[in-house]
């Protein structure tokens, strides 16, 4: 079916959608995963600086995210117009699929937009599937929900004593208060993809 599968990023709640549905067919296809950051280019040092950070948090997720589910792969930052650069290194690693996600507007760094899909689609001979993240597309969409994921990966690091309190919910996840004798936590939640993390307070 499928070996190798590109999935631009942009730090942008579509493109952690994107590498979720990526992930799950690579895992169904045994598939490598290739997460690619696009630079804008900004002009000043700051903006520079901003941008770096922002790929190397995309990128990261995108390699922790793998390593759940035992999915190789590998790690690209470039510069250059988006849909070249996204074509280009599609051929170079000999992709057969391209994920993206879009936003149909400009997105963080220029990458998501609908128009920069169009043209990757153009520029390839291989699938490109593109995903748009509406509000019913979330996967996490009630507050009892949330509340469950929290208590499943409280249990899961070892904290099956403690007390789940209301969730509160922002853009793009849902923040769970929890506690027990050890201490007091936060359990964030992407809404889109329902992965959660244990943040200890204080």
């Amino acid at each position: 079916m499928y070996t190798r599968i590109l999935v631009p990023v942009d730090g942008s709640p579509e493109a952690s959608n994107a590498v979720g549905h990526a992930l799950q067919v690579a895992e169904l296809a045994d598939a490598e995963i290739h997460a690619l950051y696009v630079e804008g280019g900004t002009g000043d040092d700051d903006g520079a600086s901003a941008v770096d950070a922002r790929g190397t948090r995309a990128l990261g997720d995108v390699r922790e995210r793998a390593g759940e589910y035992g999915i190789p792969v590998e790690t690209t930052v470039a510069g250059g117009e988006p849909a070249e650069i996204i074509a280009a290194y599609a051929t170079q690693t000999s992709a057969d699929l391209v994920v993206m996600g879009t936003h149909g507007r400009d997105g963080v760094n220029r990458l998501l937009n609908g128009s920069v899909a169009e043209r990757v689609g153009r520029r390839v001979s291989v699938p490109v599937m593109t995903l748009r993240l509406g509000h019913s597309e979330r996967s996490v969409k009630s507050p009892l929900q949330a509340q469950r994921i929290a208590r499943e990966k409280l249990e899961l690091v070892g904290h099956e004593d403690a007390i789940i309190e209301s969730p509160s919910q922002q853009r793009t996840t849902w923040v769970v208060p929890a506690s027990d004798d050890d201490s007091n936590y936060n359990v964030h939640i992407e809404s889109t993809s329902g992965r959660a993390k244990v943040v200890q307070l204080g």
